[in-house]
């Protein structure tokens, strides 16, 4: 019994295409500043 699926054959530069045209819809999430602090004791107690 075989229920492997090959792939659609796509050429090289139908296969860039599709990708550029996926890659102009990708906007990365903004990075959040990572704090070196120690958060104060009533930091701790407000977050509760």
């Amino acid at each position: 019994m075989k229920t492997a699926r090959t792939a659609p054959k796509v050429s090289a530069a139908e296969a860039l295409k599709l990708l550029e045209q996926a890659w102009a819809y990708y906007t990365p999430e903004p990075v959040q500043p990572v704090s070196d602090r120690e958060p104060e004791l009533f930091e701790y107690a407000n977050a509760a």
